[in-house]
């Protein structure tokens, strides 16, 4: 095993422990130095992991210098027990004076007093994350309550379209196939695969004079994937509503669904829609909307759903107006009253650490949880078949009880459905160190959800949450992780091959399993088996599951190829020297790969794409612009998203948008501080609309860990520059006077701080980005891109240039 030595903070390299047993030993380590290996949670200091014959000296002592020895060392370690003693007691004096006080000790388990005290709340956590998971035939599952959830939409839309709808013979039937298939996406449903993409369907409607019903101007609002059109369609759908014959509930939905998409006079028109959604709520109580036997799905919708926000800021007059109904919609009011103790409680305590809250804030918070307690437990008698009320007691536990209880609530929560994934997240969370559990009980729990064998449903995979919480924990970078250990690699096989093994699943979902595996055998360094389970995909693992990793997987079945083909000795020596910043090195191994005639095709592709991003690299690290088009038509070292991408003769980039606009990057490893100049032209667009720009980070569509800088005209915020989180209402603008033809940037990225400048015209100078996301820096890949306004663009790049910038 080797080991990590670092001493007064500097790095001293990498040791085998027979090597650190030599050092110690010959006293050129003292063993007060700090050691880190893979699955440490910490650095140790090295003399805790050494063998004991490593740390005794190495000359032979007599037996009464041994004892006058083993007496001293009996009374350090008395000494040392003794101050420790005296420190915690004078620890626990003053976190009851000032942290607990008298009035509210109860409150603060989390934060152990004493040593026995600790030790029985880890022996308590784990004694909660290894209980076996009980269930039986009544118990349901998240597939039998989204059936339940998509008859009540289908019955909200669907058939209130149909009975009280404006409908036209011209547009009709593509109208219910919106509204079915809409539904059928979002709740399991049978979607009709002879209908175009939701996203076509409701562009088509949108833009139809003969469509008019609200209920369908909706749905066509939240199926385009731009912003802006999605606000013009629901103020069409919620105008619609004003004189229309349908009920409360899509009512509701279209105005705070809208509330949520505002950009402009947010503050004062949120009041507005919520006094308006109001109405309609209070309308779905008696008009038909809800039915007792809805009870739950509401729930859902104002804890947890789409009105959450709107239950936030209203929620008294909306358990008020539940209460009034009387006892058919009891068990709603109570987990409304609750949950809202629940938000009352955390006011009244603050968000602070538990020494910043006041002596009053502590009653406060006892008070309100005690409420919530009554309110959540009443429901939970009420309907213990319903897995809400249980499910938010855990949350209540977690703040004034401890793990025993949050277990009681779980066990609670999944007899009424063994995969409410609140319910597990929740549970999760209580077993965090700060809270009253450890690493150990946090895999513990992941492994109860294995056992569970429930391979019918998503209560197996939790034991994945449970290793990203232990990776967050451990404050890994996000493209780092422990699945190699030995107390991990097995279960994550169990948990891929119990997957893979279900008989009845679908072909789609058993290769979605596959993809996952080879992924996670991948990062583990299992190479052997990725490619075991890449065969089985005929090397063609589902796109999706190679996102979200903060790592850029696009070529990773040539690279497992390569790894376990002929070559792979070759290989992975030039992996080393790649990993290791020896891009010369690596570049030269790659160089004489290629040249070999007789080796297989994947190699020889994978060692062309090390070729084109090292070569790159090269030149970036020598402080050069480097050209950053794309140079083949077979795109060589880059990775094209979407978009129709082609490589002109003059070397200008052509991208033709597709519904999502265009988005493709390189694979060279860019350090986080650069400088990027180039120019693009609007070559057509079928409005006055236009966007060109830049993503960077690890941009892929699916996720939202990356930055777009983008140059942009459109009807609602005009001509701007602006960077983002993804390209989302997360950013920062900047008016520009762009030509409708040929603009120029230059963008600077240093310390994390943003500097651009279009058609040489300053935009932004040292701003920082607008939200910190966890965009990995070990990894940092730029590209071209930019979204698209309900419009189809063709957009060239030329000229663009990329150079890494010198330390400061």
């Amino acid at each position: 095993m080797t080991y990590r030595l670092s001493r007064n903070g500097q790095d001293l390299g990498i040791f085998a422990l027979e090597e650190l047993q030599r050092r110690r030993a010959s006293g050129e380590l003292n063993g007060t130095e700090l050691v880190w290996t893979e699955g440490m949670v910490d650095w140790q200091p090295l003399d805790s992991v050494l063998p004991r014959e490593a740390v005794s000296p190495t000359a032979p002592q007599s037996s009464a210098g041994q004892k006058s020895q083993s007496n001293k060392m009996l009374m350090v370690v008395l000494l040392v027990v003794g101050i420790f003693l005296a420190c915690g007691m004078a620890i626990a004096w003053v976190g009851y004076r000032w942290i607990v006080r008298p009035s509210v000790r109860e409150l603060v388990r989390q934060l152990p007093t004493t040593l026995s005290e600790a030790a029985s709340g880890r022996v308590s956590a784990m004694d909660a994350a290894r209980k076996p998971v009980m269930s039986d035939t009544n118990t349901l599952t998240a597939t039998e309550a989204m059936k339940v959830s998509r008859e009540f939409r289908m019955r909200q839309y669907v058939e209130g379209y149909k009975l009280r709808g404006d409908r036209n013979s011209e547009c009709d039937v593509l109208a219910l196939g919106l509204l079915s298939n809409w539904i059928a996406c979002n709740y399991d449903g049978t979607v009709d695969t002879n209908l175009p993409p939701l996203s076509e369907m409701s562009d088509r409607l949108a833009n139809d004079p003969a469509c008019t019903d609200p209920v369908v101007l909706t749905a066509a609002a939240v199926n385009t994937v731009e912003l802006h059109e999605a606000i013009r369609r629901l103020e069409r759908a919620t105008k619609g509503f004003e004189n229309s014959k349908h009920l409360g509930y899509p009512k509701m939905y279209a105005i705070e669904t809208l509330a949520t998409k505002l950009m402009n006079d947010r503050t004062d028109r949120l009041p507005v829609l919520d006094a308006q959604a109001l109405q309609h709520f209070q309308a779905t109580l008696t008009d038909g909307s809800l039915r007792p036997e809805d009870q739950d799905q509401m729930a859902d919708i104002l804890v947890f759903g789409w009105g959450e926000g709107f239950f936030y800021r209203n929620a008294v007059p909306i358990y008020s107006a539940v209460k009034n109904q009387g006892d058919k919609f009891q068990w709603l009011a109570l987990v409304l009253e609750g949950e809202n103790e629940i938000g009352e409680a955390w006011k009244a305590r603050g968000g602070g650490y538990a020494n910043t809250v006041s002596e009053s804030g502590w009653r406060g918070f006892s008070k309100h949880l005690a409420l919530a307690r009554k309110d959540f437990t009443r429901a939970w008698e009420l309907k213990p078949n319903l897995p809400l009320a249980p499910c938010r007691m855990i949350y209540v536990s977690l703040g004034d009880s401890d793990s025993k209880e949050m277990r009681l609530w779980f066990d609670r929560t999944v007899a009424a459905q063994i995969d409410y994934g609140k319910a597990w997240d929740d549970m999760r969370w209580g077993l965090r160190p700060r809270w009253y559990g450890d690493m150990d009980s946090m895999l513990a729990f992941g492994v109860t959800a294995l056992n569970t064998r429930r391979f019918d449903t998503d209560v197996p995979r939790k034991f994945f949450d449970s290793v990203k919480d232990v990776e967050s924990e451990l404050k890994l970078p996000p493209d780092q992780h422990i699945y190699e250990r030995e107390d991990v690699w097995p279960h994550f096989k169990e948990l891929y091959e119990g997957y893979i093994a279900v008989p009845s699943a679908a072909a789609w979902s058993r290769d979605g399993w596959r993809s996952s595996y080879a992924v996670v055998a991948y990062l583990a360094g299992k190479f052997d088996v990725a490619r075991e389970q890449l065969r089985a995909l005929n090397w063609q693992p589902h796109p999706w599951n190679l996102t979200g990793w903060s790592r850029d997987l696009t070529i990773m079945p040539l690279e497992v190829a390569a790894r376990t083909g002929p070559q792979s000795q070759s290989v992975e020596a030039a992996e080393a020297l790649r990993e290791a910043g020896d891009v010369a090195g690596a570049l030269k191994m790659y160089d004489r790969l290629a040249a070999i005639t007789n080796t297989d095709t994947m190699t020889m592709e994978f060692a062309k794409e090390r070729q084109a991003s090292l070569g790159k690299e090269k030149h970036l690290q020598a402080g050069e612009w480097v050209p950053f088009l794309p140079a083949d038509k077979d795109f060589t070292g880059w990775q094209v998203n979407f978009g129709k991408c082609a490589v002109l003769p003059d070397g200008a980039l052509e991208v033709r948008s597709d519904e999502n606009g265009h988005m493709l990057y390189s694979r060279v490893r860019l350090g986080a501080e650069f400088e990027v100049r180039g120019s693009f032209e609007v070559v057509s667009s079928t409005s006055k609309a236009f966007q060109g720009g830049l993503v960077m980070g690890i941009p892929q569509y699916e996720t939202y860990d990356w930055y777009a800088f983008r140059i942009k005209r459109n009807s609602d915020e005009g001509d701007v520059a602006s960077f983002s989180e993804h390209w989302t209402k997360q950013q920062i603008l900047a008016p520009v006077n762009l030509d409708s033809r040929t603009n120029r940037f230059d963008f600077r990225y240093r310390d994390g701080r943003v500097s651009a400048t279009v058609d040489g015209r300053e935009v932004f100078k040292n701003v920082r980005p607008p939200k910190d996301t966890s965009v990995t820096t070990n990894e940092f890949y730029l590209g071209l891109g930019a979204f698209n306004d309900s419009n189809s663009t063709v957009i060239r790049y030329h000229n663009v240039e990329v150079r890494e910038l010198p330390n400061q």
